[in-house]
């Protein structure tokens, strides 16, 4: 009633002024933001998500006139951060940068209530990886190939990191283990950067992500072959998994927007605006680019529609290759 009344007073006084009286959305756009904007990355300083999460903070600042805080929530695969923004106010003013493991792989592994999926508005998809396999020099191999040989030589004596249980990095490697009857041992760490940290100091012989090309440019690590179905533009002259002979499906790994579950249309309507200019402006492209990611806007429908169907093959596939848990 309150409300009904209030919208009456507010249509008579627009309607006094001669102007054409517009509520809930409109409204709620101009009262967004008010404060600044906290976009939740939940991984640690230093990965892809973290650059990602500051390079994308930059830019929809300028877009929407209020500081975005990054606010690093590593744990638990990115369920911690997730959960976080799930239990935030859905008024706009705490966004997430989430990844395709969060809620299309981690809830296959380990039971989550709720699924993240359902507990979430999604904005829409930024950005895409090409991560690449990478070992350390000792390890004395310069191929995809002469690794898998040497793998086979020593069942479960080669080791490798991963941004955590259920993460891309660990599962692209089960998926290839299973792909090529090889056994390795996995080490899961809290993010990428202490991955790579590891990997370049000898305490683990490989490693998949975006974080290795860096290094590998710097003749730190190795690479054997991007994880994707073209190569990494930073390093072209190493081939793709299949281009190296071994054929598998890996997942897509994406990076999506998120609000918390009853975010205003009309504020979702302004971040979708704003995010899809920010993914095409040449600048923010180039900088992704140097960053092993991909530009590459979706709409929330669709990057939904993509995670439902990811949700839905690994029900099916992890259990069906051994990989049962985030571990």
């Amino acid at each position: 009633m309150k409300n009904t009344r209030r919208q009456t007073l507010l249509s008579l006084t627009a309607l006094a002024f001669g102007i054409s009286p517009v509520f809930s959305g409109s409204v709620l756009a101009k009262d967004w933001p008010t404060q600044p904007v906290t976009l939740v990355v939940p991984y640690p300083p230093g990965g892809n998500a973290d650059n990602l999460g500051r390079l994308i903070g930059l830019h929809l600042s300028k877009k929407i006139g209020q500081p975005v805080v990054i606010d690093n929530k590593p744990g638990g695969g990115g369920i911690v951060g997730t959960n976080i923004v799930i239990r935030a106010k859905p008024d706009g003013h705490t966004l997430l940068l989430g990844t395709t493991p969060t809620f299309a792989t981690l809830p296959v592994l380990q039971k989550l209530e709720p699924e993240p999926l359902d507990a979430v508005d999604v904005i829409g998809g930024v950005a895409g990886y090409v991560p690449v396999l990478a070992a350390n020099p000792s390890l004395n191999v310069k191929t995809l190939g002469e690794l898998i040989e040497l793998a086979r030589s020593k069942p479960g004596k080669l080791t490798f990191g991963s941004v955590g249980g259920g993460n891309p990095s660990h599962i692209n490697i089960e998926i290839m283990k299973h792909a090529t009857g090889i056994d390795m041992l996995h080490v899961p760490f809290k993010g990428s950067s202490q991955a790579l940290t590891a990997l370049i100091g000898g305490q683990i012989d490989l490693m998949v992500d975006g974080v290795t090309v860096q290094a590998a440019k710097a003749g730190r690590v190795v690479p054997l072959a991007a994880f994707a179905k073209t190569r990494h533009s930073g390093l072209p002259n190493v081939p793709t998994y299949e281009e190296a002979g071994v054929k598998m499906s890996l997942p897509v790994g994406a990076f999506g927007m998120f609000a918390p579950k009853g975010i205003p249309p009309a504020v979702m309507k302004q971040l979708q605006s704003a995010l899809e200019d920010i993914t095409l402006d040449p600048s923010f492209q180039s900088r992704a680019e140097e960053l092993s990611l991909v530009s590459d806007w979706s709409t929330g429908a669709e990057l939904r529609k993509s995670l439902e169907a990811d949700l839905k093959q690994n029900r099916e596939f992890l259990p069906r290759i051994g990989v049962t848990s985030a571990q």
